[in-house]
C-alpha cells in the first residue's frame, strides 16, 4: 500500500504541476509551491507551540496530554506534507490540520487496529 503510494502520489503532482503550469505559468506556480510551503511552516509551528504549552500545563496538573500526543503526531503528518512540493500533498496536509478530519482518520485508525487485535 505504502508502495503504491509512493508512486501514485508523485503521477498525481506531476500532472498538477503541468496542468497548473501550462495555464498560470512556471514562475507563479513555483511562487504558490513556495508561498503554499511558508504558510505551512507558519502554521505548524505555531501550532506545534501551542500543543507544547497545553502539554506542559496538563502535565503540571498531572493529566496525561493525550489529545497533545495526538495532535502532535498529525501536526508532524501534515508538516511533512507542507513543506513537500505539490498541490496535492499541500490539499492533504492542510486538510489534517481541520480538527474533525483528524477525528475521523483517528477514528479509522482506532478501528483498524482493533480489528487486528486477535484475543
Amino acid at each position: 500500500m505504502i508502495f503504491l503510494a509512493f508512486i501514485i502520489i508523485p503521477i498525481i503532482e506531476i500532472s498538477i504541476f503541468i496542468t497548473i503550469g501550462s495555464n498560470i505559468g512556471i514562475l507563479n506556480t513555483i511562487l504558490i509551491i513556495l508561498i503554499t510551503a511558508l504558510v505551512g511552516i507558519f502554521l505548524v509551528r505555531r501550532k506545534g507551540i501551542k500543543l507544547l504549552f497545553e502539554a506542559q500545563r496538563n502535565l503540571s496538573q498531572g493529566v496525561m496530554p493525550t489529545e497533545e500526543i495526538k495532535g502532535g503526531i498529525f501536526l508532524l503528518i501534515s508538516g511533512l506534507l507542507l513543506i513537500t512540493p505539490g498541490f496535492f500533498t499541500d490539499l492533504i496536509g492542510f486538510s489534517i490540520f481541520i480538527k474533525p478530519v483528524q477525528n475521523f482518520i483517528a477514528f479509522q485508525a482506532k478501528k483498524y487496529f482493533q480489528s487486528r487485535i486477535r484475543y
